[in-house]
């Protein structure tokens, strides 16, 4: 219901272009928001510039890598990076045509990192494609505000969910301008899981 109110608003906000002379297609702008939006894996997951298989062992994390990241935290600079491979969609039976998106990453629902990128999918009905997204941002607040270990063992063996969030806000081109979806949209509450099965 969300969805489709956010939709609506979106259109209302096309109007505007469209009374201009520039037309647009309401079904293309609800197959935008009607895309699957999914992470099919990650790679390339760091911290401090160590891989992640450094850092756990079979009981959680392992104490014994942890002087380089100490380091970090001494330093107040703690990076987590790594490249999100984000599976995009077409269930639909119109054209979805997307020119470019804002890339959200929340850590405990936070603000983390954010990114654009400049690429332009075309999918009909059927067709998906997958995109890499990649970050790196300083962790370092929130591993002093709750505990290093803590945070460690969320990112390595979180089960549960909303830790770190993957949201994305797509845009369609009108003329010149790049008219971006209203809000966000939540393609994964739990990237940390994605993390730990790297561990595993």
């Amino acid at each position: 219901m969300r969805r489709i109110k956010i939709v609506s608003a979106f259109v209302a906000v096309l109007a505007v272009f469209i009374l201009g002379g520039c037309a647009i297609n309401r079904n293309q702008v609800e197959a935008l928001a009607k895309c699957d939006y999914t992470v099919e894996s990650l790679q390339d997951v760091r911290l401090a510039g160590r891989v992640i298989d450094n850092f756990a062992g079979p009981d959680g994390v392992n104490l014994s890598a942890l002087p380089g990241v100490a380091l970090a935290m001494l330093r107040k600079d703690l990076p987590l990076e790594a490249r999100i491979n984000m599976k995009v969609s077409n269930p639909t039976t119109t054209r979805a045509a997307i020119n470019s998106f804002k890339y959200l990453i929340e850590i405990q629902g936070k603000p983390l990192f954010e990114g654009t990128v400049n690429q332009n999918l075309n999918l009909n009905t059927g067709e998906s494609t997958v995109v890499p997204l990649t970050f790196k941002a300083n962790i370092f607040g929130t591993a002093q505000e709750r505990g290093l270990e803590n945070v460690l063992n969320e990112i390595f063996t979180r089960q549960g969910e909303g830790f770190l969030v993957l949201k994305i806000k797509p845009s369609i081109r009108i003329g010149n301008s790049n008219i971006y979806y209203p809000g966000y949209i939540t393609v994964d509450r739990n990237l940390a899981k994605g993390i730990g099965k790297l561990v595993m």
